[in-house]
């Protein structure tokens, strides 16, 4: 009776030590992205809204101005904000598109941290199909990895990482972290924007 009683009890113990590594996580994150193959000066930055299951995504580049997309990760819908000379859209985009990046790789844990951002971060090797070079990440094991734009398998939220572009390989690395609760409307469609989908969008784009 007693060994049932501690293995009962342990079993709660594993199960909500368990729960409390990953909870629902609200903030607000600031990346800064550099291309480093072939190494340019240029940097640009991605801020990430998170408020429990609904995620904001802007990014700031010099060639493209800024782009923002929401993403519901219950409903496993997203929408990609768009200002064009014929006016504003919503465009509703592939989810699992979004959902993580297209690129083939593999990651496997590795021993050693280092601190970003003010806080621990461990450390994974990945492997990219087609390129013959390991590269060093790094994540937060306590916060859930569908926080991040990118790599959403991952064993936590990854805060400093790497993604092979047509262009060159950019890194990204977490320079601000705050536990904030953002508000709703934050991750809301603008009503000044109209929802379509690409093809509607695209049809748009071409009439005259």
């Amino acid at each position: 009776m007693k060994l049932t009683v501690f293995l009962f009890s342990l079993l709660c113990s594993v199960t909500i030590i368990a729960q409390k590594k990953q909870l629902p996580f609200s903030g607000e994150l600031l990346f800064k992205a550099q291309r480093v193959i072939p190494m340019d000066s240029v940097q640009e930055h991605m801020l990430i809204y998170a408020k429990d299951s609904l995620l904001k995504v802007i990014n700031f580049s010099s060639n493209m101005g800024k782009q923002e997309l929401i993403k519901h990760l219950s409903k496993e819908k997203s929408y990609l904000l768009l200002e064009t000379t014929k006016g504003k859209y919503a465009i509703r985009t592939n989810y699992t598109k979004y959902q993580d990046t297209t690129l083939s790789y593999s990651f496997k844990k590795k021993l050693g941290s280092k601190r970003i951002a003010g806080m621990k971060a461990k450390k994974l090797s990945v492997t990219f199909t087609d390129i013959d070079k390991k590269f060093t990440f790094y994540y937060l094991k306590n916060i859930p990895a569908i926080y991040g734009s990118a790599y959403t398998n991952f064993p936590g939220l990854v805060v400093e990482y790497y993604i092979p572009t047509d262009e060159g390989m950019f890194q990204y690395t977490l320079t601000e972290f705050k536990r904030i609760d953002p508000p709703l409307t934050l991750f809301m469609v603008p009503t000044d924007y109209k929802r379509v989908s690409i093809e509607e969008f695209m049809e748009e784009m071409s009439k005259p």
